[in-house]
């Protein structure tokens, strides 16, 4: 549109600065800087006042037409102006509505990342602890083995010795006391080897 509208506007231009037509008495009179010509030939003096009037009111009214076009192209030149600023605004709003998507959907993205970061970080924390409570319960349970195979060998240490003492007891009797007491021994051995493991 505007390659159209500038030759326009220069047309009528070199209209306002050269001469203006005006059909008077089916005469073509070219009114230019308020002096009249007729085919060439100024006719300003040769005219009545009232026909000098008429013709210069006809050229005054077109060139108020023509400045009337002007205004009214300018108008419009400037209306589009003004379109094609706010279009530029409206595409660089859109541009910065998207560039501020694009940084939260990044934010959203590195935060879930994060997310799942911590959740793996709290699930490994998880299973560390789950296998420190089961070592632990291991470590006990072997304590307690090795705690009560160390009773019943004194228990039954005790008990071999009073009856030895008391004189009690048969040579074969001692015999099975003594592997009695052996397998005990071998019995904390392995409590406290199993436990040392651990």
């Amino acid at each position: 549109m505007k390659s159209i509208l500038i030759p326009f506007i220069f047309l009528i231009a070199l209209n306002f600065s050269f001469a203006q037509d005006v059909t008077h008495d089916n005469q073509i009179y070219e009114v230019k800087n308020k002096k009249i010509f007729l085919n060439g030939e100024d006719v300003s003096d040769t005219l009545n006042e009232d026909q000098k009037d008429k013709i210069l009111s006809i050229a005054k009214e077109k060139r108020d037409l023509l400045k009337q076009e002007e205004r009214a192209i300018k108008d419009a030149e400037k209306r589009q102006k003004q379109e094609e600023k706010y279009a530029k605004q409206r595409e660089q709003q859109a541009k910065e509505e998207a560039k501020k998507l694009k940084a939260q959907e990044k934010e959203l993205k590195a935060a879930e990342k994060e997310r799942k970061r911590a959740e793996k970080e709290r699930k490994q924390a998880e299973k560390e602890r789950d296998k420190a409570e089961k070592a632990i319960a291991k470590k006990e349970k072997a304590q307690n083995a090795l705690d009560k195979a160390n009773e019943k060998l004194d228990k039954e240490t005790k008990k071999y010795q009073k009856l030895k003492s008391k004189g009690k007891l048969s040579p074969n009797d001692i015999e099975k006391w003594e592997d009695k007491l052996e397998k005990l021994r071998d019995n904390v051995a392995k409590a406290q080897q199993k436990l040392n493991k651990l």
